[in-house]
């Protein structure tokens, strides 16, 4: 996590250029029950043991979709 002032309106120039899927994905991404099921996700997939069941229902709990293989 940044080190940055959140009162500091210069801490946000970055979030002006973004639009609304931008904005969303970066308060989100920031989200710590996110940022725990998202690592939780990434070592099943690791081991092998991610089941599509669990990625749709990490997918309907926040919002996003993964992208498919490309090939």
């Amino acid at each position: 996590m940044s080190g940055a002032d959140w009162r500091s309106p210069s801490a946000y120039e970055d979030l002006r250029s973004l639009d609304a899927p931008g904005f969303a994905w970066e308060f989100l991404r920031r989200n710590p029950a996110f940022q725990r099921d998202r690592k939780r996700l990434e070592e099943a997939a690791k081991r092998g043991t991610l089941s599509a069941e669990e990625a749709d229902a990490f997918a309907r709990r926040w919002g996003v979709r993964f992208r498919g293989e490309e090939g």
